[in-house]
């Protein structure tokens, strides 16, 4: 007696199958677009040990423009500094925002807003376009310590773990705490580079400034001979010290991360790939859908030959 397989019942399941691969496959290329005009907001919270700071006046800068699928370019003030927004960690963005702070400071950017904190810590921006943002706070000070706000960069809108963009961001403000004692510190900058295989672009040296309490109050020279570093000794314990790059040379660009009392310096070489061949203009959403075709086309073969065997079968 022959067997009968339920290949009517096989097919409708594979089909099902591979027409749950298509939509996982297309689910994977789609992306909720941002709404450009859009207003989004921001509040921040700045404080310690369950009390807020108030009357800490915190402004904003908007450094570069959104587009509906999430790409940033520098816009205005920012335009001109030689900086990268793509591909960065928690640890870049950090050093990106120390990087852009000291350029408002050293280059008198006006801010877009300026409001200060209320009794609870807190301070609001509403009806802000959609973009990213540089925040700066100004020190707050108590009786035995000063607490130093660390520059944040903001999306608005950000894009959330439940897979939509969220247009009213809620942060608390990261802080430095340092004792508020007389003395005298130090301060140590470090040039790092990176450009493996493009060594022979850099610069024989640079030029690095050092601020007080957002002046220049000096400029020092690194290269070989002092190993790419400098430390100012005998400097005001009580002021906010920060270095920048005079000049970013040609072709690199550059963060300043500061970790305790050593600040370094990065320049970069953007990787230049090989020349590719010339684009054809193919769109990459039809993917899922051709090869969700293909296997239902190798399907329906395979049924029709199973089909047919089975009526040379009787």
């Amino acid at each position: 007696m022959k067997i009968r397989m339920p290949w009517k019942r096989i097919g409708a399941t594979l089909l099902a199958v591979v027409m749950g691969i298509g939509c996982i496959s297309a689910a994977a290329f789609a992306r909720e677009s941002i709404e450009t005009d859009r207003a989004t907001s921001l509040s921040i919270y700045f404080g310690a040990d369950g009390i807020g700071f108030s009357a800490v006046n915190f402004s904003i800068y908007r450094v570069a423009n959104t587009s509906e699928n999430g790409a940033f370019t520098l816009t205005g003030d920012f335009a001109d500094y030689s900086v990268n927004l793509e591909d960065l960690d928690s640890s870049g963005w950090r050093a990106l925002a120390q990087t852009l702070a000291v350029y408002t400071a050293r280059d008198e950017l006006k801010p877009l807003r300026t409001q200060r904190t209320g009794q609870g810590g807190r301070v609001s921006f509403a009806g802000l376009a959609v973009g990213l943002y540089l925040v700066i706070g100004e020190e707050y000070a108590d009786a035995n310590a000063i607490y130093t706000p660390e520059p944040m960069l903001v999306s608005l809108p950000e894009w959330t773990e439940e897979g939509d963009w969220n247009y009213g961001i809620e942060a608390t403000c990261k802080f430095d705490r340092r004792d508020k004692t007389p003395g005298r510190v130090s301060r140590k900058v470090q040039k790092v580079w990176k450009d493996d295989g493009n060594e022979d672009t850099r610069p024989k040296e640079i030029s690095v400034q050092l601020l007080e309490n957002g002046t220049v109050v000096d400029t020092v020279l690194l290269n070989k001979k002092n190993n790419w570093e400098y430390t100012w000794e005998n400097l005001d314990s009580n002021a906010r010290w920060q270095v920048v790059e005079s000049e970013v040379p040609a072709g690199y660009t550059v963060t300043v991360a500061q970790e305790g009392t050593i600040f370094v310096i990065t320049n970069t070489r953007p990787y230049e790939p090989p020349p590719k061949l010339p684009q054809t203009g193919m769109l990459w959403w039809p993917v899922p859908v051709l090869a969700c075709g293909g296997l239902l086309l190798v399907l329906a073969g395979w049924m029709v030959r199973r089909k047919q065997g089975d009526s040379h079968g009787k």
